[in-house]
């Protein structure tokens, strides 16, 4: 509006000066100019500072009126129907800034002002010659926009606040699961640790353990609940919460998992699960005890070139009231690497629809043992792999943590 304003002084210092017109009215003229000029230029500097003027947008529908109304007294009556259309801005932009009343009234005064026109150029016009030279400029047209536009605005800003309120939900969510999640990974004797966190734009949901337990074991736990809003957040707090608390209870991993399952099974039901992935290590036998509930199982990736799931094939937290998890056990050789990642590393897709999955997840990791890398190589070869063959590189959280058997 600002510089469609600095456009209409330009033209008026321009075209005002012709002496065809009366001293008084260039007088007026050359007024209104001085006002439009200096509220132009002071809105421009308070934009360059990040301010606003005291009713800046009042004052600036007022005098962008009054500069089309000016502009409509110099051209004539017989051009009014070229400059009339520009009261349309004008009362689009008192749609916007002040919804339907503010558009309305910028209407009613612009009608206003063009009878006014009207009159001064010919004063034995009739009031009713007045109103239909209105309707004939598209004076009906005009209250058509003002109405349309008004509703419009109205919709777009509740969709606004809908939005901005949706994104604060998810920043709390993504503040709380920041919370929940560890800063670092402990020291594990004997072996080697890596992990990678890749938030997506929103909250995925992911969470991740490694603990020392009483015992001496490590609980190992990942898990992806579904739903990118807080209330998602707050059933995977509910769930970490329980698998601690139990873990910690020095309950087996399937103990563990059968009682988070009962404990959260109602609050989960019926449109929400938990699919999570529970081991315990023992470091000094390398004997990890697992249990998969619906998670992407991690994969154990041998020294000799060998290929493992660690999987149980249990259902999903959440999925049924009675699951009876069972647990499985293997042993880890030197050298020997395990993978756990949860499905915003493999699950993506490319633009042919294509996943991502175990394999290429295993072909990525053995490329940079290959080539000597270390075990943050590898995690980071992994994660950069998947990135660059996903076509959505916001679409989910992505978790991979690597543990590898010193030998």
């Amino acid at each position: 509006m600002g510089l469609f304003r600095t456009a209409f002084i330009i033209a008026f210092v321009v075209y005002g000066t012709q002496s065809q017109f009366s001293l008084e009215f260039r007088t007026a003229v050359w007024a209104l100019l001085l006002i439009a000029t200096v509220f132009t230029v002071a809105i421009f500097l308070a934009f360059g500072a990040g301010r606003s003027l005291p009713y800046q947008r009042y004052f600036a529908l007022s005098v962008d009126l009054m500069l089309v109304t000016a502009a409509l007294l110099m051209t004539g009556p017989e051009q009014g129907q070229a400059l009339f259309p520009v009261y349309y801005i004008i009362v689009l932009i008192g749609a916007i800034w002040f919804q339907l009343a503010g558009a309305i009234l910028t209407a009613v005064c612009a009608i206003g002002l063009f009878m006014l026109i009207q009159y001064l150029s010919n004063p034995n016009l009739l009031l009713s010659d007045a109103a239909f030279s209105v309707l004939d400029h598209g004076g009906l047209f005009l209250f058509l926009i003002a109405v349309i536009g008004g509703f419009l605005v109205r919709a777009l800003d509740r969709q606004y606040r809908a939005s901005a309120q949706f994104v604060q939900e998810l920043q709390l969510a993504r503040a709380v699961q920041d919370t929940i999640l560890p800063a670092s990974l402990p020291n594990v004797p004997g072996w080697e640790l890596a992990l990678r966190f890749e938030p997506a734009r929103w909250v995925g949901g992911d969470l991740y353990e490694v603990a020392e337990l009483p015992d001496g074991q490590y609980l190992i736990c990942l898990g992806d609940m579904p739903g990118k809003s807080a209330y998602g957040l707050v059933h995977l707090s509910l769930v970490y919460s329980h698998v601690r608390t139990s873990a910690f209870a020095g309950l087996s991993p399937a103990a563990v998992a059968n009682r988070v399952n009962q404990a959260v099974y109602d609050v989960l039901q019926p449109y929400s699960y938990a699919p999570l992935f529970i081991g315990m290590l023992a470091p000094a036998s390398a004997i990890i005890s697992f249990v998969s509930c619906g998670h992407p199982p991690p994969l154990l990736l041998g020294s000799d070139g060998s290929l493992k799931l660690l999987t149980t094939n249990g259902i999903v937290i959440g999925g049924l009231r009675n699951p009876d998890y069972q647990q499985q056990q293997h042993a880890v050789q030197p050298g020997d690497i395990v993978i756990c990642y949860t499905d915003g590393v493999s699950g993506v897709r490319d633009h042919a629809g294509e996943e991502f999955g175990e394999e290429r997840i295993v072909q990525a990791a053995r490329a940079v043992q290959a080539e000597g890398g270390s075990l943050e190589d590898i995690c980071q070869g992994i994660i950069e792999q998947s990135q660059r063959f996903a076509a959505d590189s916001h679409g989910d959280d992505a978790t991979l943590l690597l543990l590898r058997r010193a030998g």
